[in-house]
């Protein structure tokens, strides 16, 4: 009953802001309150960085967190794990350090709870149960990353380094090495995460593994990622889904044909250059060739747009579309003609 609640809660809130971001426009959305589960977001990050009496709280912590903790320690801050003969000389060191201590600070006073991102993702994951009936849900965990990798995905788990949104002021990005661009800082703000998650975790049970590894492919890959987030959130707006402002998605409905003649005219559709892949399937300030009112990867509007077409003609599911890896036959069916 509390997550029926929760549900009609949040649907009332969010139809009101996607209705103001002239989001979820014709939409059908399923019913799936029999399918809501509670989210809970395990703080591993407000966890580590309160040890007092470091060894044994380090072995609590790696009972309760499992799998998750040698992911984090090991793949995550590259430290090892509780079994490497010099982990408790080096991971001291990480959460005794000033400015990880600073940042963790900033984190909790920015994360004081996870509840929004919680009722999101629990949402989020029944919709994804309706589509993907018996696949896993995976556990939700949070940490500070030390600015490694925003969201990582590893066998049932998914980990979410919150020192990677604490929104595009914060002075941690200007610190740096190599300062975080301002383009990139518009989207590591905490609406951002939920979205992250889900990509994340699609990305990992729906891997690229393509017939011809050329640009096409990428860019409908990335667009039934976007088309399946689309699903999953249907109460947001199309340009939170691509990481877009809503001017830059307006640019892309203003200019669809020009994107498409321009990709045809510099023969860049088949290409399997890598460089060139990458280049307009990496996220940049504005993308290569095209306006500054462009945005990065606009190209992935574009396989949005094939992946569209392709569902409107093509009868079977979700699980069809994203198990589909020959994407020259989803350009053919699809007849994307702008």
């Amino acid at each position: 009953m509390k997550l029926v609640k929760i549900l009609a809660k949040f649907i009332v809130t969010g139809l009101i802001g996607s209705f103001m971001l002239g989001g979820c426009k014709d939409r059908k959305v399923p019913d799936v309150s029999s399918l809501l589960q509670p989210v809970e977001i395990g703080r591993l990050d407000m966890e580590l960085f309160r040890l007092d009496t470091l060894l044994p709280d380090v072995l609590v912590l790696k009972n309760k967190y499992g799998r998750y903790w040698d992911a984090y320690t090991a793949g995550v801050l590259n430290l090892g794990t509780v079994a490497d003969s010099d982990f408790m000389n080096v991971f001291p060191l990480f959460i005794k350090d000033r400015v990880m201590r600073e940042v963790a600070d900033s984190v909790a006073l920015a994360f004081p709870d996870m509840k929004d991102q919680e009722e999101e993702l629990s949402l989020a994951f029944a919709y994804y149960a309706y589509y993907f009936p018996g696949y896993l849900i995976p556990r939700v965990y949070t940490h500070i990353s030390g600015f490694n990798q925003s969201v990582i995905v590893d066998s049932a788990i998914v980990g979410i380094g919150l020192d990677n949104y604490l929104g595009e002021h914060c002075i941690f990005y200007n610190m740096l090495a190599v300062p975080v661009p301002v383009y990139a800082r518009k989207k590591m703000t905490g609406d951002d995460i939920v979205r992250d998650v889900l990509s994340g975790w699609i990305c990992s049970e729906f891997p690229f593994r393509p017939v011809k590894n050329d640009l096409i492919s990428g860019m409908i890959y990335q667009g039934k990622v976007a088309y399946l987030l689309e699903k999953l959130f249907p109460l947001r707006a199309v340009h939170w889904l691509l990481g877009f402002t809503p001017e830059q998605e307006k640019w892309c409905e203003d200019n669809e044909s020009q994107i498409w003649g321009f990709l045809i005219e510099n023969n860049y559709l088949f290409t399997t250059q890598q460089k060139v892949v990458m280049k307009y399937l990496n996220d940049a300030p504005y993308t290569s060739g095209m306006p500054l009112e462009s945005p990065g990867k606009t190209v992935v509007w574009t396989g949005f747009q094939i992946v569209r077409k392709y569902m409107e003609k093509e009868p079977g599911g979700m699980e069809e579309l994203m198990k589909e890896q020959d994407y020259h036959k989803i350009l053919r069916v699809s007849g994307y003609r702008p």
